[in-house]
């Protein structure tokens, strides 16, 4: 029931990002309260970027382009990755340890530093702030 309702509204674009078309904050919020009650410990991964981009389109291509970052260094499909703000990313695993945890962490960190992006004869730089926490390990 409650899952076909879900997929419904992602289907409908709802819940989706335009830009990444990655699912959006909206539908992000929904599956951290499902979490909150699972018995699995999950983490949320947020991925705040800092990057100056001289207009939307600019913009629009730098988000496109680090989503492929992230979706590269997680372990899709076990992780889940989403768009939560206009300049952040969240990411939703599980079943990792701490270790594995900060090298995913480690790798979008330099993944997106290297990332030398131009667009006409902009050349943009991305920083990243990355913050972790739990969600779930209900008894």
């Amino acid at each position: 029931g409650r899952c076909m309702a879900y997929i419904n509204r992602l289907l409908t674009g709802e819940w989706v990002d335009p830009i990444t078309r990655l699912p959006n904050e909206e539908f992000a919020k929904e599956i951290v309260a499902e979490l909150q009650n699972s018995k699995e410990v999950f983490y949320l991964m947020r991925i705040d970027l800092d990057f100056l981009a001289s207009n939307d389109d600019v913009s629009k291509f730098v988000l496109s382009r680090v989503s492929s970052v992230v979706k590269h260094s997680v372990r899709i499909p076990k992780d889940f990755v989403c768009k939560i703000g206009d300049k952040s990313f969240g990411v939703v695993l599980h079943g990792i340890s701490d270790v594995e945890l900060n090298k995913i962490a480690q790798r979008i960190t330099d993944s997106l530093q290297y990332l030398l992006l131009t667009y006409g004869n902009e050349k943009i730089q991305i920083d990243c702030n990355i913050d972790i926490k739990t969600v779930g390990g209900a008894h």
